[in-house]
């Protein structure tokens, strides 16, 4: 084979992997602050113990058990546990990944907001949008703990509110998004301003 004919079978390869990378890619609305908040049930810490798949309607989905560390709002009790469904997961050989899902890893605590899901199940609202994993910048110390961004939420777009507000010269506030709101604080700061906002959200 000539270099030259090498050269277009290696850039028509290039360009095949780039168009099912593009197409695999999720892309989502930015969950807003109150959005997140009204659309859940629960808001809590909590830690993944074990994970189950099964096949449900030709698709693979993940049930996780989590112990509640810390609930912050809602119906979940401290010291209880709960069932997270998610999409994905492995049955057999047989692996199945979607972009955009929430992250849980056995040990790995995250905030998570919840909302009913099917046979006494929770899933997570806004999907990887609804999960903050808990970082410790010393794993000494845990007054470094703090809230980051789940880095599964795929490729994010803003809200039409949002965008009318960014370009609007109303004296009205632009709607805040949950990830401005929660990346990067501190635990307390974070659930104090949970409860705080949960009841007139829900009194909606």
């Amino acid at each position: 084979m000539s270099v030259a004919r090498r050269w277009v079978l290696g850039a028509f390869l290039l360009g095949m992997l780039l168009v099912v990378g593009d197409a695999r890619a999720s892309v989502s609305i930015a969950v807003t602050w109150d959005g997140l908040l009204r659309e859940s049930t629960a808001a809590a810490i909590v830690t993944p113990i074990e994970a189950r798949s099964v096949w449900e309607d030709g698709r693979i989905y993940t049930y996780t058990h989590v112990r509640v560390e810390r609930p912050i709002a809602g119906d979940l009790g401290a010291g209880g546990d709960a069932w997270v469904r998610t999409m994905g997961g492995v049955v057999g050989k047989i692996g199945q990944i979607v972009d955009g899902e929430p992250v849980l890893v056995p040990g790995q605590s995250s905030l998570l907001f919840l909302h009913a899901g099917p046979v006494g199940a929770y899933e997570v609202t806004a999907r990887g949008q609804g999960q903050f994993p808990v970082v410790l910048d010393d794993p000494k110390n845990p007054a470094t703990a703090h809230f980051v961004r789940s880095t599964s939420v795929g490729a994010l777009v803003l809200p039409r509110a949002a965008t009318s507000a960014a370009g609007s010269t109303s004296a009205s506030p632009p709607q805040r998004l949950a990830a401005d709101v929660v990346h990067g604080r501190a635990i307390d700061d974070v659930a104090h301003e949970i409860a705080d906002a949960w009841k007139p959200t829900h009194a909606q």
